[in-house]
């Protein structure tokens, strides 16, 4: 069984992207055939000859100019010809249709979908559905609730407590959150986004506490692993249940600013859900594995 990930090039500030790379890694790992496919790599397709030669000349311009990143601690091997004959295609929910016409394809809920497109939607009848996280979970589309394919990359070394003694101030991170009102103010407080996680994790340990404008993002995590208070900007609306249902998620994260006593509270919980986390990842991309056997019937 070969799995083919749709993926951007590995940016290691954007959440999707790492863990597409990641699920790729370990799909390796444990055993099993996986590689890359470059999101925007047009497949040939005898039909449309004239507008599979400008998508092609499109893509290799702009892969000549950027590039296609890879993280070289992972095995990412790319995708080739015979891996696509037969091969099951995991595309993120960003990805409109079936550009591969693959066979079997699954998709993968990284958010909310529509979220990143506009409001766009377009997945297959047959798409088998996984979601990151259950907050991006729709019955809409998945009639499989259990299906969590979840990866957590915790990068330990770098998000770590450096500084015991006094902090002050704040940060505050917009990423996909970069249109809202802000509600704090600005002139004193360091935007993060763009920093490198060395950056980041210096900043974390300097600050008392970070806001976050983008309502869903790892990061949240990698702030209260330094001791930083994160305390995410509520949508209008939405209750911290409908945020996060799972309290598990909410661990060591304020849902406001008159949440912060909760945060400091249950860091050591988060803590404790973090140790365990690796190993979940490994099972949690086993039973991926035997649920896509089990829907396309595929023998072991």
């Amino acid at each position: 069984m070969k799995f083919i990930i749709v993926a951007p090039g590995y940016d290691d500030n954007a959440g999707g992207t790492v863990v597409l790379h990641q699920l790729c890694d370990r799909l390796n790992k444990l055993g099993y055939a996986a590689s890359l496919w470059p999101i925007h790599k047009p497949v040939f397709d005898r039909k449309n000859l004239f507008k599979t030669l400008y998508r092609f000349i499109r893509y290799f311009r702009k892969t000549l100019k950027y590039g296609y990143q890879k993280n070289p601690l992972l095995d990412t091997p790319d995708t080739s010809a015979d891996d696509l004959k037969g091969g099951t295609v995991v595309y993120p929910e960003v990805v409109l249709g079936n550009p591969l016409n693959a066979r079997h394809t699954v998709r993968w809920l990284l958010h909310k979908p529509g979220f990143n497109n506009g409001g766009k939607i377009e997945f297959g009848a047959d798409d088998l559905f996984f979601f990151y996280d259950r907050a991006f979970d729709d019955h809409c589309y998945n009639p499989f609730p259990e299906n969590l394919l979840h990866i957590v990359s915790q990068r330990s070394a770098v998000y770590r407590v450096t500084n015991t003694g006094e902090r002050e101030g704040s940060c505050y991170l917009l990423r996909k959150g970069y249109k809202r009102t802000m509600l704090h103010d600005t002139a004193d407080s360091i935007l993060i986004d763009g920093l490198s996680h060395e950056e980041m994790a210096k900043v974390f340990n300097a600050v008392e506490y970070c806001l976050f404008y983008d309502t869903y993002t790892m990061y949240t995590v990698y702030a209260a692993m330094c001791g930083c208070i994160p305390i995410v900007i509520p949508e209008t609306g939405v209750s911290k249940e409908e945020w996060q249902p799972n309290e598990e998620n909410r661990y060591g994260i304020a849902y406001g600013f008159g949440d912060r006593a909760y945060a400091i509270e249950t860091r050591p919980l988060l803590l404790e859900r973090l140790e365990k986390q690796e190993r979940e990842s490994d099972e949690s991309v086993e039973r991926f594995v035997q649920k896509c056997k089990e829907y396309w019937e595929i023998e072991n």
